[in-house]
């Protein structure tokens, strides 16, 4: 028979070992991976989380190590007191302390205070989530694929400006310029931070500063899923993930906290190489977590909508309704009350965009916004215009932004096949609906041809035709009041046709005016080139000239017409003139057939 002491001892040690399996096991649960942001990375599988912050780990090897990050959590919150209130583990990893008393019930923990997040908890009073998708905006290299956020819904319901919006971001200095944002953003030279702030101040943001529309889509989430996604934004609000302008950024980080939130959850791991808003606003569309969306228009766009109802005099009067020194009354009293409303509203608003988006420091605007509004309020308060329509396709709804092509073609000595992969997001001739109208956007875009015998004295010949770097194009069309400037900008290397010349470094910039009518563009830039290469005269050209354009675009059907003259600077001269004919046509969102010439 054993002794006493002897069993005491072989109970507590087969005790302590079944306990250290279950944690070993429990350090393996994809939650706790959630939790601590943990990916497998590198040949040889091992574990690193994608928190940068030595802060956010309790463990010595804890960014690197699962169990050994849960062993010390688990110490910490057992050792916990009441005096340590805030500073305690439990109060300092909410989201953390909430599962594992879920996964281990029978573990004993203190009872821990934490008063000060407690209050922030209230005070957001969170009983609901919805994903913010803000439109591309192509000034801001950071925002030219555009932006996503999560904003909490109040218990309550009330307006949804007074919620709170959690955005991830890069914490950039603001005397970097944007060659400088651009270099540091796409290899992790910011950190990124994660911020609460009232909702209304990213609509000002979008919609009235950067004059961008919003797609909000409200997500069917239940409470206790909120209640951690709150849990886990305290544990991260003051640490920092390094940012990364085509993988970690901010669309990611906020899939990768909604994988926090719950288990059923599983989106950040679904993109490895690159992080695109709209794709990320798909894999949760997909996931049937949408309950329902809503348009929120920007302040141009609702402007534009009302310069497109009125007519060339009534412009001409808008104009005068917020420049001249005279009263609205002297202006527009023999006109009838639909009419003086539509022209006063329309003024307040075109006054809005001079003193906002045109950064007019004029005082002026601010008293005549003033006088307009209050003449306006002496009018019946209907509305003077009708509702701005919901767009048919939403930007999530667009074609994939990852494209693979394959052309046929001659080159004016032979016939020739080509392969080519653009890895982002958008040009011309792609499918217009979900994408800003006259907007182009390429990275990466890589182009190898194979070019058949008949051409090359019987051989047969494939080399890189292209790589494409950046690619930017602006036709932000004019009106009667809104006067945006379009530019271009185009940067890789290329071979030009007709010309067996070699893989040659090109720079490409351009700046001039479009104009809109009737589903066509046309436009005009002021372009200039930059080529580098050793086999051309001199090693280097630098030519400027016009260039003009038609673009017609619907949903299915798009036609390109392009034209270029460039004379001839500095360096070698090749006398460059060239014309484009594009036609495609769309079948599906994402199959295209095109004709180029």
């Amino acid at each position: 028979m054993l002794k006493p002491t002897l069993l005491i001892t072989l109970l507590f040690t087969l005790n302590t070992a079944a306990a250290n399996a279950d944690l070993t096991q429990l350090a393996q649960h994809e939650q706790w991976h959630h939790l601590l942001h943990y990916h497998r990375v590198g040949l040889f599988d091992r574990y690193q989380s994608q928190a940068d912050d030595p802060a956010f780990f309790l463990a010595a090897h804890g960014a690197t190590d699962p169990e050994a990050e849960l062993r010390a959590t688990l110490q910490a919150f057992t050792e916990d007191h009441p005096e340590l209130g805030d500073q305690a583990a439990q109060c300092r990893y909410p989201a953390r302390f909430h599962w594992i008393r879920q996964q281990l019930p029978q573990q004993h923990f203190p009872v821990v205070p934490c008063p000060e997040f407690s209050q922030w908890f209230e005070r957001i009073n969170g009983g609901g989530l919805t994903l913010i998708f803000p439109a591309a905006y192509m000034n801001s290299p950071s925002s030219m694929y555009g932006h996503t956020l999560i904003r909490i819904n109040r218990k309550g319901g009330g307006s949804p400006l007074l919620d709170f919006g959690i955005n991830y971001a890069a914490n950039a200095d603001p005397e970097d310029n944007e060659l400088v944002f651009s270099f540091k953003g796409l290899f992790g030279g910011y950190p990124g931070v994660v911020s609460i702030i009232p909702y209304y101040q990213k609509v000002n943001e979008y919609s009235h500063l950067e004059s961008r529309d919003m797609w909000e889509y409200e997500l069917d989430v239940t409470q206790e899923e909120v209640d951690q996604f709150l849990r886990h934004t305290w544990e991260i609000r003051h640490l920092h993930f390094d940012y990364y302008f085509f993988t970690e950024n901010c669309s990611y980080h906020l899939l990768a906290l909604l994988d926090a939130a719950s288990e059923r959850f599983d989106f950040a791991d679904a993109f490895l190489a690159r992080v695109i808003p709209a794709d990320t606003v798909r894999v949760v569309v997909d996931s049937g977590l949408v309950r329902q969306t809503h348009f929120r228009p920007s302040t141009l766009t609702g402007l534009n909508h009302q310069i497109e109802a009125l007519d060339g005099a009534q412009l001409h009067t808008v104009k005068q309704l917020v420049l001249d020194a005279k009263t609205p009354s002297e202006q527009i009293a023999h006109l009838s009350p639909l009419e003086q409303a539509q022209l006063l509203d329309t003024a307040y608003q075109y006054a809005r965009y001079l003193a906002v988006r045109k950064k007019n420091p004029d005082p002026k605007l601010g008293q005549r916004s003033i006088v307009l509004l209050s003449a306006r309020s002496k009018l019946a308060p209907t509305q003077a215009f009708a509702p701005i329509p919901r767009p048919e396709v939403r930007d999530d709804q667009g074609h994939a932004t990852r494209r693979f092509e394959t052309r046929y073609g001659y080159d004016g000595s032979a016939n020739f096949w080509q392969l080519g992969l653009r890895m982002a997001y958008h040009d011309l001739l792609d499918p217009a609906p979900g994408y800003l109208q006259g907007a182009r956007l390429e990275m990466f875009h890589l182009q190898a041809r194979h070019t058949f015998s008949e051409g090359l004295g019987g051989n047969e010949r494939t080399r890189l035709q292209t790589l494409g770097l950046l690619d930017i194009t602006s036709l932000s069309p004019r009106n009667a009041l809104v006067t945006p400037l379009s530019w271009r900008v185009n940067t890789g290397w290329k071979r030009f046709e007709l010309l067996d010349e070699a893989l040659m470094a090109h720079l490409n910039a351009g700046f001039g005016f479009s104009r809109h009518a009737w589903g066509q563009t046309w436009y005009g830039l002021l372009d200039q080139e930059l080529d580098l290469d050793n086999d051309i005269d001199k090693g280097y050209r630098l030519a400027s000239g016009p260039m003009l354009g038609w673009l017609w675009q619907t949903s299915h059907w798009n036609v390109w017409l392009e034209g270029r003259a460039y004379a001839d600077l500095l360096g070698a001269e090749l006398q460059h003139r060239s014309a484009l004919f594009g036609l495609s046509y769309s079948w599906t969102r994402d199959w295209q057939l095109r004709f180029e010439v």
